[in-house]
């Protein structure tokens, strides 16, 4: 099968699936809310400004494509396997009627109207101006939709308005807040903590021609006198897929290495990363060799979104790869195996990919970590080996690091205080682990 997720298209991150602000719901209507094709102000998204201009037509070219070609893969039925969560250590609530896994059915049909949507930082928040870096949403369409949201054993039998959203061909998002209070369905919330509660609770999903991916979500908040705190409660995911699990709440679609994700399958994005030929390597003792890397692929993939991340550069779809690495050098220095990750993102000129792989071996251990006549620092507890290696349309490098680990004795009893009154108390602990690096090489193409 070839799973064609996405075809090449102007790729800008698409920072709204997961993080955006109010829209929708139970009931409502967003069919109204622009006239004449005049542009109108919407829903903030990550502290974006909406801006919604009406389209002439679902055919009506955009940035981001047209609507139709939007509703070609997202107006249809999709079915899921949903994974009902329970609290993390430290929370107290708790959902049903459902618990385990269930199935969840999700129908999209077309509103009237289209929009081009653009988005752009306000001007200031709370009296302080942004910097000027964008964090926004690229250029994207939208569509106003009727979804309906039901799942097998009852909990949810949700109808409502919405926009769909895309800024990346073959992939649209949405996501509305949900009112526990007022479901068409049978879910509830409890807590065993008579001072926490569940509140903004949010759906927010994915659609692709490939399936649906989401989540079900809301924040803990606890009140307890004048201690207040809130922490994110993960209710549900779809589909739920080991290969996603170190995806954001594990949400994203499950790939196998040759379907076509973001315009190119994972065999041909192994193949690109991987060194046509052994690369030229120059050691910390200034030894000159060759070195040789093959990179396999060892399992499916994972497609998702990637909007929470700290790095705007890391926006955006992506999809990831379980992968061996292995390395090995003429001098005969390293000759290993290390299993880690492939990650694309992008599409055309802005596709990149990095691979990344590690290992920590203790020192009764230390040919596993692959390197030979290792010399570590007396007290040295393990050794770690980090590789890596990244490829865009502008470069492609590598590097091998090998480093020994030793965490120092704790203190037992804690040092004298400061001298200077005021400049804090001293206490008996342990310093962190220190790092000492044994070797290093790095090439370049």
């Amino acid at each position: 099968m070839r799973l064609q997720l996405f075809q090449s298209f102007g790729f800008g991150a698409l920072a709204l699936g997961f993080i955006v602000g109010c829209e929708g719901g139970q009931t409502g209507d967003l069919s109204g809310q622009n006239g004449g094709g005049s542009p109108s102000v919407g829903e903030t998204f990550g502290g974006c400004d909406e801006h919604q201009e009406e389209l002439k037509g679902f055919d009506t070219e955009t940035e981001a494509g047209t609507a139709e070609a939007l509703l070609a893969y997202a107006e249809k039925s999709f079915d899921a396997p949903i994974a009902w969560q329970t609290a993390s250590e430290g929370q107290s609530w708790s959902v049903g009627p459902e618990k385990g896994e269930g199935q969840l059915h999700v129908t999209v049909t077309r509103g009237t109207k289209a929009y081009r949507l653009t988005y752009t930082e306000p001007k200031s928040t709370n009296g302080l101006e942004t910097g000027g870096i964008s964090f926004c949403p690229a250029p994207s369409v939208g569509v106003a939709a009727h979804v309906d949201v039901t799942t097998d054993g009852g909990a949810l039998a949700e109808s409502f308005d919405t926009m769909l959203r895309s800024n990346l061909a073959g992939v649209a998002t949405l996501s509305v807040p949900l009112d526990f209070s007022k479901l068409g369905g049978s879910l509830t919330s409890s807590s065993s903590n008579p001072h926490a509660k569940l509140v903004q609770p949010r759906l927010e999903a994915m659609l692709t021609a490939s399936g649906t991916s989401g989540s079900i979500a809301a924040m803990e908040q606890t009140e307890d006198g004048e201690v207040a705190g809130a922490s994110r409660a993960l209710i549900a995911v779809w589909p739920g897929s080991a290969a996603c699990a170190d995806a954001q709440d594990g949400v994203g679609l499950e790939v196998a290495v040759d379907d076509e994700v973001l315009g190119t399958t994972g065999t041909e994005t192994l193949a690109a990363v991987a060194l046509d030929a052994p690369a030229d390597i120059t050691w910390m003792d200034d030894s000159k060799t060759k070195l040789s890397v093959v990179i396999e692929s060892t399992g499916n993939g994972c497609f998702s979104l990637n909007d929470n991340v700290s790095i705007p550069s890391d926006r955006g779809p992506g999809a990831s790869y379980p992968v061996r690495v292995t390395m090995k050098s003429d001098d005969g220095r390293v000759d290993g195996e290390y299993a880690g990750h492939a990650v694309v993102r992008g599409v055309g000129d802005q596709r990149r990919i990095e691979v990344q792989a590690e290992v920590e071996v203790d020192m009764a251990h230390s040919a596993d970590s692959g390197f030979r006549n290792v010399s570590a620092p007396a007290g040295s507890e393990s050794l770690i080996v980090s590789f890596k290696t990244y490829k865009s349309q502008a470069s492609a490098s590598g590097s091998v690091d090998l480093f020994a680990t030793a965490s120092p004795p704790c203190a037992a009893e804690a040092p004298p205080p400061m001298s200077t009154p005021g400049q804090g108390a001293s206490a008996p602990g342990c310093e962190g682990s220190s790092e000492t690096r044994l070797e290093n090489a790095s090439w370049e193409l």
